[in-house]
């Protein structure tokens, strides 16, 4: 496994990976698609209320204007209390601001695709938030009605409790048959890397590859970790090229976003994006929610 000191690779998955409006690679790219961007290398701890920026020089993520940043967003709606009326105006502000995807409640994935109408746009939904820890058999249940519904694309958590327990088996299993039931939706594998060690975050991410995920993240949420450079510059050096990388958990600023591009994410998840690409409006929660 690579170390996070060596340079991250920014480089996208095959068919997702490239945006409209991203500007060409800069002459400090390397060969295959790696940066140099200090922060990725070093693997220091990251203060979200840093202001980056200047930091990753010529990379094409930190030049993107705010709008343009849109396309690299999913518009994240999840709680508890969360309303029709809610989603409904959630679905119309991924419209407006060209977000990536909507992504909504499980419950609520009807009243998003409703209300997209033949906008042609994506939505998604969540498996099994917060924990993780359902059985299988339900959380493939869960995967098979959200296909059913009419969702384009899942984010699942990830039974971290198997791995703690050194049952990869298990755990490896149960993410294989998560991703097979989603077909041919694909899957984001929410791995709960802040709380693996080193050993447990190689498995994990050699489970997701061998299930066939679409992209891996982070982790679920802010409360389990902040979204970081130098864990994004892991993921993105440990999987294919063909498989992308998602940064979610408080995400929250411009600055945030432009740093997690730059280390190689290739998709941001929040509930911030409108605060994020206009630079106006209220961020509810805190840094520590998705």
């Amino acid at each position: 496994m690579l170390g996070l000191k060596q340079k991250c690779n920014s480089s996208g998955p095959v068919g997702r990976g490239g945006h409209a409006g991203d500007p060409p690679p800069s002459e400090g790219t390397e060969p295959g698609g790696a940066q140099a961007c200090p922060p990725c290398q070093t693997g220091r701890v990251w203060d979200p209320e840093d202001t980056p920026t200047s930091e990753w020089g010529d990379h094409p993520g930190a030049a993107l204007p705010r709008e343009q940043l849109a396309g690299r967003i999913q518009h994240t709606l999840i709680g508890q209390a969360i309303t029709e009326r809610q989603v409904r105006q959630h679905v119309q502000q991924a419209l407006t601001h060209g977000f990536d995807a909507a992504v909504v409640p499980p419950c609520w994935v009807w009243a998003a695709r409703d209300e997209l109408g033949e906008s042609g746009a994506r939505i998604g939904s969540i498996v099994d938030f917060p924990n993780g820890s359902g059985l299988t058999a339900a959380r493939v249940a869960e995967v098979k009605a959200l296909v059913d519904e009419g969702v384009d694309e899942l984010d699942a958590t990830v039974n971290v409790g198997l791995l703690l327990s050194s049952r990869v088996r298990e755990f490896a299993a149960d993410l294989a048959e998560v991703v097979r039931a989603a077909e041919p939706v694909g899957v984001k594998l929410m791995l709960e890397l802040p709380l693996l060690n080193e050993r447990q975050r190689e498995q994990a991410v050699q489970a997701a590859i061998d299930a066939g995920a679409a992209f891996v993240s982070i982790a679920s949420r802010g409360a389990v970790g902040i979204a970081d450079p130098a864990t994004i510059a892991y993921l993105r050096r440990s999987v294919p090229a063909s498989m992308g990388v998602k940064a979610s958990g408080g995400v929250k600023t411009v600055e945030q976003v432009r740093a997690l591009l730059a280390c190689g994410a290739d998709l941001i998840g929040t509930s911030a994006g409108i605060s994020i690409v206009t630079g106006s409006g209220t961020v509810r929660g805190s840094l520590y929610s998705y």
